[in-house]
């Protein structure tokens, strides 16, 4: 083969890439925009379902049902740059404040309902990166509800056997981020007790 021949060769491999990668880049580009809204919007419902299920709201899984529960009781307004939630429920007003820290593999994302009194009404837990099977247990109802009724500070015990207020079931095998968990709630309390006093 000639240098010539091989030249040519050579463009057409560069243009034949340039095409597919062109055609694949428009591809993903026209299906991001295509459901960039509904993803949005799917978004947005997961947060809602999130702050009235900290608040213990009770509620349909029809999305339109949700807004309109979520619209009737809930309003919204900031809190150090991150949304706070006000929910009137028959128990009483609820603040939900968006509250962070770190867990073993990434960010922790969690909404923390409190009534006046600073008594738990619950937590959601809306992102984490914890290990499958282990840490992300966290997010199982079993270990969400423990905390409904819970006053800080906290301290952690062995799986299944809370007695006390301020308590709350470890993840048996998960100490890193069950205590992240303890911290992200012990730091919100403290940061929080001021504004509950006035």
């Amino acid at each position: 083969m000639n240098k010539k021949n091989k030249f040519k060769e050579r463009i057409f491999m560069v243009l034949f890439m340039t095409g597919i990668s062109a055609f694949f880049v428009s591809a993903i580009s026209v299906v991001h925009l295509s459901t960039k809204e509904t993803v949005r919007r799917n978004e947005n419902l997961f947060l809602k379902r999130s702050v009235l299920y900290t608040a213990g709201i009770p509620f349909e899984k029809d999305p339109l049902e949700i807004e309109k529960v979520f619209n009737k009781k809930v309003t919204v307004s900031q809190n150090d740059g991150l949304p706070k939630y006000t929910v009137h429920s028959e128990k009483g007003t609820i603040k939900i404040y968006t509250v962070q820290g770190k867990g073993l593999w990434g960010e922790i994302i969690a909404h923390v309902g409190l009534f006046k009194d600073m008594k738990m009404s619950g937590i959601s837990f809306i992102k984490q990166s914890e290990t499958p099977g282990l840490g992300a247990r966290i997010d199982e109802k079993w270990f969400k509800e423990q905390f409904r009724g819970k006053k800080g500070p906290f301290s952690t015990v062995p799986e299944g056997s809370t007695s006390q207020i301020n308590e709350f079931d470890a993840v048996t095998g998960a100490t890193i981020t069950t205590k992240a968990v303890e911290d992200i709630l012990n730091t919100t309390y403290k940061k929080l007790s001021k504004e509950y006093r006035e």
